[in-house]
C-alpha cells in the first residue's frame, strides 16, 4: 500500500541517524520520551528580506559537509532561508541587539523539550504551489539532518535523542507548519559569527549544488587588490580536485566537465545575481580560487572586459528588483537605458545616492520604498539631478524616465 506524506515521516530508519552522530556532549533540555513544549510562535510573513544571517554554527553543521542535502530540492533550502529570517527576533551575541544569551536560555532552555513553532505560505516555499515538490523537500530535510545528540534533561539526567532540524511538517490551506527544536534554533539564533546571504539567491539560482558553492564562497577570502591579476592565483584559496569533487558532489566528473559544466555556469549566474562571485584557475591536481567583489568595477573590468558593462548593468538591475520590488516590465525599460546610455546610468546612479539621504533624513529606510511609489521618488530626484547638467537648457525634458507609463 502506497504510504501517505505522515506514514513516510514515520518510516525513518533510525540506522540513519547513525552517519549523522554527534560527538560530545550538548547541554540542552531534550527528551525525546517527552511531550514537547512549543513555547515560541514565528507568525507567517510573506516579506523577503534582501539578506539571512546564516550563523556558522548552522553552516557548520548542515552545509559545510552535507553531500546527502547537496540533490535535494531548492525548496529545502528555502525553507531553511525562510526560518532564518522568521526566526530573526531571537538572534543574539550580535552588536546592538535587544536580545541576549540569557533571554535566548530563559525563553527556550528552562524547560524540557522545547520546540519553536514556523508558520509559512506555500507559495513562498514554491511560487508555483508545487506541494509534491514541497512534500519531498521537507521530507528529505528531515530524513538528511537526523542527529544524534546527547543532551541532559532539567533533571540533570543524560539523554540520547534523534533531533531534526524540522519536525511535524502539516499542511493545509495554503500554508506549511513546521516545528524547531531548541537545539536547531539556538544555532540559528546564535550569529557571532555570521555570513549574510541574499534570500533571493534560492530564487534565482533553483539548483541546490550551486547555492552550496555560493554559501561556501562565503567561507574564503575576498581578493583584495584594486586591479585584478589572475597570475596570483597562487595565493588564493587551494583545493584539491578530489575535495571539490567530494565537497560539491561531483565524483566522477573530470576537470574539464568541473571548470565548463560546473564552476563557469555558476560563476556567471552569480555575476548576475549575487553581490560575491569568482575566479578560479586549475593548475597541477588543484583549483585556486578566489571571492570577488561584485560592485568592484575595476576588478570586473580586467576579469571580463568584454562583458564588464553588462555585467554592471545585469547586478545594478537585480539589486532594484530584490530592494525595492521594481516590476518585470519597468527593470526592462531601465536596463535598456543603462545599456544604450553610460552618462543616464551615472545620472540614475547619482539620483538613487541623493535619494538614499532624503530617506535618511526622513528617517525612513529605503526598503520602505518599493514599486511605484519607489519609482515616482527616483524620478523626481533623476529631474532634480538633470536640472544641473548642461543638456538641461537645451533639452529640459531630456531626462531618462524610469516609469513606463510616462
Amino acid at each position: 500500500m502506497k504510504k501517505n506524506f505522515l506514514d513516510k515521516i514515520k518510516a525513518i530508519d533510525n540506522k540513519e541517524s547513525k552517519e549523522h552522530k554527534i560527538s560530545g556532549k550538548n547541554i540542552i533540555y531534550y527528551d525525546g520520551s517527552k511531550p514537547k513544549n512549543v513555547v515560541k510562535n514565528f507568525d507567517a510573513s510573506k516579506d523577503k528580506p534582501e539578506y539571512v544571517n546564516l550563523s556558522n554554527l548552522l553552516y557548520n553543521d548542515i552545509f559545510k559537509d552535507s553531500p546527502d542535502l547537496l540533490n535535494v530540492p531548492i525548496e529545502a533550502i528555502r525553507v531553511i532561508f525562510i526560518l532564518i529570517h522568521q526566526s530573526k527576533s531571537v538572534s543574539f551575541n550580535q552588536p546592538r541587539a535587544p536580545y541576549t544569551p540569557s533571554l535566548f536560555e530563559e525563553e527556550f532552555l528552562t524547560k524540557d523539550n522545547s520546540f519553536a513553532s514556523f508558520d509559512i505560505p506555500t507559495g513562498l516555499i514554491s511560487p508555483s504551489r508545487d506541494t509534491k515538490r514541497i512534500e519531498k523537500a521537507l521530507l528529505l530535510l528531515m530524513q538528511n539532518t537526523i542527529r544524534t545528540v546527547v543532551s541532559k534533561n532539567s533533571k540533570n539526567e543524560e539523554v540520547k535523542s534523534l533531533i531534526s532540524f524540522i519536525e511535524k511538517p502539516k499542511f493545509t490551506r495554503g500554508r506549511v507548519y513546521l516545528e524547531v527544536s531548541s537545539y536547531w534554533l539556538e544555532k540559528m539564533a546564535n550569529i557571532e559569527h555570521y555570513n549574510p546571504i541574499i534570500f533571493d539567491l534560492a530564487y534565482n539560482i533553483p539548483n541546490t549544488q550551486q547555492i552550496f558553492f555560493a554559501i561556501w564562497l562565503r567561507s574564503i577570502p575576498m581578493y583584495q587588490e584594486a586591479v585584478f591579476k589572475k597570475e596570483t592565483y597562487k595565493s588564493w584559496t587551494q583545493i584539491n580536485i578530489d575535495t571539490l569533487q567530494k565537497k560539491f558532489g561531483l565524483e566522477g566528473k573530470d576537470r574539464d566537465y568541473i571548470s565548463e559544466k560546473f564552476l563557469k555556469p555558476i560563476q556567471a549566474k552569480l555575476f548576475e545575481f549575487n553581490d560575491r562571485s569568482f575566479a578560479f584557475q586549475y593548475d597541477k591536481g588543484s583549483y585556486y580560487i578566489t571571492a570577488l567583489d561584485v560592485k568592484a568595477n575595476k576588478i570586473i573590468e580586467n576579469l571580463k572586459p568584454e562583458n564588464a558593462y553588462r555585467t554592471k548593468v545585469k547586478y545594478a538591475i537585480s539589486y532594484l528588483q530584490r530592494r525595492h520590488k521594481v516590476d518585470k516590465d519597468s527593470l526592462d525599460h531601465i536596463e535598456t537605458i543603462y545599456v544604450n546610455s553610460i552618462l543616464d546610468k551615472e545620472l540614475m546612479e547619482t539620483a538613487y545616492s541623493n535619494l538614499k539621504k532624503v530617506v535618511k533624513r526622513e528617517q525612513m529606510k529605503m526598503t520602505d520604498l518599493t514599486g511605484l511609489k519607489f519609482l515616482a521618488k527616483w524620478q523626481e530626484e533623476i529631474i532634480t539631478s538633470y536640472k544641473q547638467t548642461a543638456n538641461y537648457k537645451n533639452f529640459p525634458k531630456g531626462y531618462p524616465k524610469v516609469i513606463t507609463s510616462e
